[in-house]
């Protein structure tokens, strides 16, 4: 049951089936500001980044934002850091993009 919820949820964000799913794993994150991953092989939209945030890790540590791109209509201005050890879904970023993200006892529900 929470695996068919995590697969349903990364659906509807485009991330199942396609060349996505042989990356590393997406996770949601409550504390990220914005969607965030270490390679660009995912993306469509790609630009240089041109901005002056830097992704803060938990451990203070900045890391440069060299790339945005996009993989769906609801994941969109993705930050890449090729130092960034995981991909992490902005739990904030899916709001402002107007969905509902539920978390349940099974897992983690995401309507647009």
């Amino acid at each position: 049951m929470v695996q068919q919820m995590i697969v349903s949820a990364l659906s509807a964000l485009g991330l199942s089936g396609n060349r996505n799913s042989i990356l590393k794993p997406w996770y949601f994150d409550s504390a990220a500001s914005n969607h965030m991953t270490n390679i660009v092989l995912p993306l469509n939209n790609v630009q240089k980044y041109k901005g002056n945030l830097h992704i803060r890790t938990a451990n203070g540590n900045p890391l440069s934002i060299t790339t945005v791109g996009d993989i769906s209509a609801l994941l969109n201005t993705i930050f890449v850091s090729p130092k960034l050890s995981t991909n992490l879904i902005s739990v904030g970023q899916l709001v402002d993009n107007n969905c509902d993200v539920h978390f349940l006892k099974s897992g983690c529900l995401v309507q647009d």
